[in-house]
């Protein structure tokens, strides 16, 4: 059992791990996921006593407090009852074949001779899928893999109950990576086990829990499969978002912004999309959400829109049935479905536009009584056709300008500026020809990024995208979709997107919300390492 609290480590008084508190159960398995930087091997290290820094906190092995031993007490715990397989492929000594090297651990730490030591390493090496002759090789006469298993072999090769391993399959192929999972799925059985990695599949698939380390602060920490199937920290979702591995659907999506170090407010503050004042300067104290822990000033992603209980019928046609669904901050969903199915008129409700038979919209949590200035100030629509949701009088400037006019957001003379940056996030020009031009001198995907560019200009939280490439061709509508996740992850938008073609929902959808008969289910879109998606069955009949 490891028992780690208050764990402090500064290098140079710079601290890279900061209070970090974790308990991980005899025979259990936990993965420390994190970008480089994170503090992970530093972590790692610190188990074992390797680490240079300087540590404050407490760290028990089994009951052992180890911060406080000499050298020779850790001596006799490493290799023995706790061991480490490092990242680095360079930690082989290239002057030593490599069952030399391995016996020699046994021989140090097992109280074995050579000649029993070599026996041992023999039936070690082939558990890895290596042959006997590997061992009479030098380390630069194995490949990336092979290395990697040699030293999995020398983590293992007292037997310890507690291993430790630093990404272990970083810089290998896909093939080798996969070789090496199955591997450690069979040799690490029964064992305490700690895993630094940034491979979200391994992480998936050989931890029970995971946590999220982000400039040197767990940010969340809970079981493997409920925090990757539903992530409730914003830097979680943000590492999912960017991993081939477990987002096999919608297109990728970076973290916005770069990492910077600080001591005081939350780590992760300037790239949240939900930051607030009090994330600069207060950091957020680790809360039990469920049967997790994380550590969020709003309590994880927060929820941003939600609608109760919506029905409507046309002409005695009873077009939607209790419909209930919500929106979370930076999230995108789609709403899918047929041509006719009421998905529109969810949108238009939503924006005030359609009087329901019944239903509640919640944005922020509250209620909405009215649609008043400051609700448009939070929510904006883009309409299916922008030759109709567009005064044909009005030029680029008038369209643009006109949602700050409505709004009264800052002076006439600094609309300029504001349509231009507008503009520029659209990927349109911002000269003053172009801003003079009327909608019938436009293509069409110039007018739906202009209809963009208009909807945004407020800096919304909530944008609503009605089937916005309907009317294009299918190079502009991969433009456009594009556009639309790029200001999305910029601005940290939460969208909803409204759209009747499968396969373009499955690249840009969080979560699919299918609308069938009035009714509005909810298929998700995570699949670990390939295969066929949940929904897909379902949406091919439907859609």
């Amino acid at each position: 059992m490891i028992e780690i609290s208050g764990l402090s480590v500064s290098y140079s008084g710079k601290r890279i791990l900061k209070d970090i508190d974790l308990i991980v159960e005899k025979g259990e398995r936990l993965a420390i996921i994190g970008e480089s930087g994170a503090g992970k091997t530093t972590l790692a290290l610190s188990l074992l006593g390797l680490c240079k820094g300087k540590i404050e906190g407490k760290i028990k092995i089994d009951g052992i407090e180890i911060t406080s031993l000499d050298e020779r007490s850790l001596k006799e715990l490493r290799w023995r009852k706790i061991s480490i397989g490092f990242q680095n492929l360079d930690a082989l000594n290239p002057a030593l074949r490599i069952g030399e090297q391995i016996a020699e651990i046994i021989v140090e730490k097992g109280n074995k001779n050579f000649k029993e030591a070599y026996l041992e390493v023999i039936n070690l090496i082939s558990l890895l899928g290596l042959g006997e002759s590997y061992l009479d090789r030098f380390p630069s006469q194995l490949s990336g893999g092979e290395r990697r298993k040699v030293i999995i072999a020398m983590a293992l090769a007292n037997s310890p109950d507690i291993v430790v391993l630093d990404e272990p399959t970083s810089s290998l192929d896909t093939d080798s990576r996969d070789e090496i999972e199955e591997t450690l799925k069979y040799v690490l059985q029964g064992k305490t086990v700690i895993i630094n990695t940034h491979d979200l599949k391994l992480a998936y698939e050989l931890s029970d829990k995971v946590a999220v380390l982000y400039g040197g602060r767990v940010l969340e920490y809970g079981r493997t499969r409920e925090i990757i199937e539903n992530p409730r920290h914003p830097y979680t979702r943000g590492l999912l978002r960017s991993s081939p591995s477990v987002n096999m659907g919608k297109d990728l999506q970076g973290i916005p912004g770069s990492f910077e170090y600080r001591e005081r407010g939350c780590p992760f503050s300037n790239r949240c999309v939900q930051k607030t004042d009090l994330c600069e300067i207060e950091v957020p104290k680790p809360l039990r959400v469920g049967d997790r822990m994380i550590a969020c000033h709003k309590g994880g992603i927060e929820k941003v829109l939600e609608v109760r209980n919506l029905s409507k019928s046309f002409s005695g046609r009873k077009i939607l049935r209790d419909i209930n669904f919500s929106l979370y901050s930076g999230e995108s969903i789609t709403i899918l479905g047929k041509t006719g199915s009421g998905k529109s008129t969810i949108a238009r409700y939503i924006m005030g536009l359609v009087e329901p038979d019944s239903g509640e919209v919640f944005l922020f949590g509250k209620k909405v009584t009215e649609r008043d200035m400051s609700f448009y100030r939070n929510i904006q629509m883009v309409f299916q056709d922008p030759f109709e949701s567009i005064n044909p009088r009005f030029n680029v400037y008038d369209i643009v300008s006109e949602p700050l006019q409505i709004q009264k957001i800052g002076s006439k003379n600094s609309y300029i500026n504001v349509v231009k940056t507008a503009l520029k996030s659209v990927q349109l020009p911002d000269d003053e020809e172009f801003l003079g031009l009327y909608p019938y001198q436009l293509s069409g995907g110039e007018l739906q990024r202009i209809a963009i560019a208009r909807a945004i200009v407020v800096r919304p939280k909530i944008l609503i995208a009605d089937e916005v490439t309907a009317f294009l061709d299918v190079s502009i509508q991969a433009k456009i979709m594009r556009l639309l996740l790029d200001l999305q992850e910029n601005l940290g938008l939460s969208v909803i997107f409204i759209l009747h073609n499968v396969d373009l929902a499955k690249k840009v959808s969080d979560r699919i919300l299918i609308l069938n008969d009035g009714i509005l289910e909810e298929y998700k879109e995570l699949e670990i390492g390939g295969g066929i998606y949940e929904y897909e069955g379902t949406l091919g009949r439907i859609c």
